[in-house]
């Protein structure tokens, strides 16, 4: 027995076309781990507790304004751990290892593909139910997060040239 509850696993994908940018320009962003503040606007801090940025092992702090497990409290956190990093297929997989957001087992991975256009993000992620959120609005959510990341990519590289 491995201490997790039997319930149900969620999983989702979410996936956003990056107009212009290569994969390799936006993986030059986005594969720094500890980035994640400057692409999600509702995350106010990211920086590494343990060990090297892009080290499997590493672990970061991630804080921001939402936490719907605890409303009360002002600040949503995290700690999590980079389980894999693949800088040459351009993802990283990582897992909450604490928070306060309700999240139990969370594991992830963000990926950087070609496309046509430019470059296809791709955020995948299983979970135990997070508290304070059904299955469908958690998916909407990492699903409208994908696109917030996609959009900032195109601001940021687009708008540098």
């Amino acid at each position: 027995m491995d201490g997790f509850s039997p319930e149900p696993q969620w999983q989702g994908k979410a996936t956003a076309k990056v107009a212009g940018p290569t994969a390799d320009q936006a993986w030059s962003l986005l594969g720094d781990f500890c980035s994640l503040n400057k692409w999600f606007t509702s995350l106010s801090a990211c920086h590494i507790l343990e060990g090297s940025n892009n080290v499997p092992g590493c672990i970061r702090y991630c804080a921001g304004s939402i936490n719907k497990a605890n409303p009360t409290e002002s600040v949503g956190w995290a700690k999590e751990r980079l389980v894999e990093y693949d800088k040459v297929n351009r993802y990283y997989t990582y897992e909450i290892i604490e928070s306060n957001k309700g999240f139990g087992r969370y594991k992830a991975t963000l990926r950087v593909q070609p496309d046509p256009v430019g470059c296809l993000i791709e955020w995948s992620f299983q979970s135990d139910p997070v508290k304070g959120w059904s299955e469908k609005a958690f998916l909407s959510f990492f699903e409208s997060m994908t696109r917030g990341v996609a959009k900032r990519l195109e601001e940021e590289i687009i708008g540098a040239h």
